[in-house]
């Protein structure tokens, strides 16, 4: 707006809104010259990002530890009234230990039966192709198979491309151990850093949040914060609790498993254990895995095993698991597997695992938001 008070203010007001008016042009016309040059040279920013990543990874695990040992250190420092410095110590030293025991003990016999299995999977694909061939010779099955659609399939070339899968799975699975080995002195810097990150965790946050109200304003940074710690309480309540049962019914997994005189019972229990973590699909994995690994030795045992993962799974749904998790998530089945595919698409197993929780939460602000709008509906409809 112009105003003439005075002589002379219009032409000054021209100024300054010419001025106002350049300097908006110059600055639009630099951001678009440099968004053309980040898109004409996409594959150079991009890789700078991923390099950087990279760079500080060791970093972004130390954070993924801390966050991790956090529960244990709490435990040390508020259970027993230790000082911050022993807290960390006594949770490095549980878990060093607990790392080393493994180590010793369970990663050497695991690691040797999947030798083993790897080195019998050429009698396996023979006593599969037993089988099929005394199915097919059977005459009954032969008329069945002549008579319908199955005819037009062909098992040898069904069995062949089961062995080509299984291949390129043991190869993708050597090549990510490589890989794993690779970012091994990362993940051993991320361990060390993660000493500071628990020290001074209190003074992180704070910068944070102070952080957070600088960028934004009051009413979003309130808000981002509060997203934040229901993403932490519910991420930590589901990961922590769950890990605790599915700790325990991979125990109980080896035990029953011995017991039975199951082949490759411990590998069989950690795998039970680890696709426990994933709601409602995981169970269904270690069960069918243990059948599969025992049916080539004993179709008894294999029959045996399937039974008692099955009983040990209803277990765990009916009794353990409520008791342990109860309604700390409150999704529907509907929801929990939904939350599942969606994880499990984007992200793989872990993704199954993270986004029960985060879809928990959101659904939380969804009912929110809904009942916010019902309230404004009903109000706007007294008016």
């Amino acid at each position: 707006m112009i105003y003439f008070t005075k002589e002379g203010t219009w032409n000054l007001n021209i100024k300054r809104y010419k001025e106002k008016k350049y300097f908006n042009l110059v600055i639009a016309i630099v951001v678009a010259y440099v968004l053309i040059k980040v898109i004409d040279n996409y594959a150079y920013f991009f890789g700078a990002i991923t390099k950087l990543i990279a760079i500080i990874s060791p970093f972004i695990y130390a954070f993924i530890i801390a966050y991790i040992l956090n529960p244990i250190m709490k435990l040390f420092e508020k259970r027993f009234k230790l000082k911050r410095g022993v807290s960390i110590l006594l949770t490095y030293l549980l878990i060093v230990g607990i790392i080393t025991i493994t180590s010793i003990y369970l990663i050497p016999k695991i690691s040797n039966s999947i030798i083993d299995i790897i080195k019998n999977t050429p009698y396996f694909a023979e006593e599969t192709q037993k089988w099929i061939n005394h199915l097919i010779s059977n005459s009954r099955l032969s008329d069945v198979l002549n008579s319908s659609t199955l005819s037009s399939f062909k098992f040898d070339d069904i069995l062949a491309k089961i062995s080509n899968v299984s291949m390129s799975f043991l190869n993708s699975m050597l090549s990510k151990t490589i890989s794993f080995t690779s970012s091994f002195i990362k993940w051993v810097f991320g361990f060390l850093i993660a000493i500071y990150i628990l020290y001074d965790k209190e003074k992180i946050i704070n910068w944070f949040k102070k952080m957070c109200y600088l960028v934004f304003k009051e009413k979003l940074s309130v808000k981002i914060l509060s997203l934040v710690k229901n993403l932490h309480n519910m991420v930590g309540a589901y990961v922590g609790t769950k890990a605790i049962d599915s700790a325990i019914i991979g125990v109980m997994a080896l035990i029953g498993l011995s017991i039975i005189g199951s082949s490759y019972a411990l590998l069989i229990a950690v795998i039970v254990a680890i696709t426990n973590m994933i709601p409602y699909f995981g169970p269904f994995i270690g069960m069918v895995t243990a059948f599969i690994i025992n049916v080539f030795f004993s179709p008894i045992k294999a029959m045996g095993s399937l039974i008692f993962l099955l009983i040990l799974q209803q277990f765990d749904a009916w009794y353990l698991d409520p008791k342990l998790i109860g309604g700390k998530v409150g999704l529907s089945p509907f929801l929990v597997i939904f939350a599942v595919t969606l994880g499990g698409g984007l992200y793989g197993p872990i993704g199954m695992v993270l986004f029960v929780p985060i879809i928990a939460v959101v659904k939380v602000y969804l009912d929110k938001f809904i009942k916010n709008h019902k309230e404004k509906v009903g109000d706007s409809s007294q008016l």
